[in-house]
């Protein structure tokens, strides 16, 4: 169960330490762990140690100049270090897939204190809009020993393909009804879906 938070305790870190302790009791079996992060969402919070940090920095004019977001971001960006060494810690290293990907692009209109946070550009618009800058997110894979390190791939693919990619990943044959399709072969680097 959840412990008491310390006070002051920063949520994000605070769910990184429950993820570790769900990654520590499930390691004897197969698990998924799904985490969506708070870090890159409003209401825009950080750690104020982070955000003196980014304040203490020039700001650009335009671009990414917002310094409880550089905060955010790097609050998430440890999370997911931590998330990483503590699979490796546990040997789930080769045997674990790891996704890192978002739902929407970066907020780019005010909808509240320390906002718009980020600049899509050279994307048009972003989070709410279907222009590129709304739509288009992050994918990173990894699955050691079965995804090449380095490799890139610039197939568009959706959101909707990775339940049908981990539905066939996790063994499950009948995948008849599924919304979406298998990245298996762009994965292992053996064609197309």
């Amino acid at each position: 169960g959840l412990e008491k938070a310390p006070t002051g305790e920063y949520l994000p870190d605070r769910l990184t330490t429950e993820a570790e302790r769900f990654l520590e009791t499930n390691r004897e079996k197969p698990f998924f762990l799904y985490f969506p992060h708070y870090s890159v969402h409003i209401p825009m919070k950080a750690r104020p140690d982070l955000i003196a940090k980014y304040r203490a920095l020039p700001r650009p004019a335009q671009g990414q100049n917002n310094p409880v977001y550089a905060a955010m971001i790097e609050s998430m960006d440890e999370s997911i270090g931590r998330l990483v060494s503590k699979v490796e810690e546990l040997g789930l290293g080769d045997e674990t897939i790891i996704i890192f990907t978002a739902d929407n692009g970066g907020l780019s209109v005010r909808e509240g204190p320390d906002t718009p946070p980020t600049d899509n550009s050279p994307l048009r618009a972003g989070k709410g809009y279907l222009y590129e800058g709304g739509i288009r997110v992050p994918l990173i894979i990894t699955w050691p020993k079965r995804i090449k390190a380095g490799s890139l791939n610039r197939t568009p693919v959706t959101s909707m393909d990775l339940f049908a990619t981990l539905v066939e990943l996790g063994g499950l044959r009948n995948r008849t009804g599924l919304d979406g399709v298998s990245l298996r072969p762009l994965l292992t680097g053996q064609g197309r879906p």
